[in-house]
């Protein structure tokens, strides 16, 4: 399946598309892979860091 068609890639950086069952996908540019927004798992990948960042930065009581 290739991720070159326009119409997947909103704001020309963010793939989503239903239809593409893989959760990574290979950039547009470059090396490295991006996420398929229109999985629900990719969600929980984008999600996951900010959530423990967030925990790790909480302060104390």
């Amino acid at each position: 399946m290739s991720g070159d068609d326009d119409r997947h890639w909103k704001a020309g950086q963010f793939y989503f598309n239903r239809d593409d069952r893989r959760i990574l996908v290979p950039k547009r540019l470059g090396f490295g892979r991006t996420l398929n927004f229109a999985h629900p798992v990719s969600w929980l990948l984008f999600a996951l860091p900010i959530a423990i960042a967030v925990i790790a930065g909480a302060p104390r009581g």
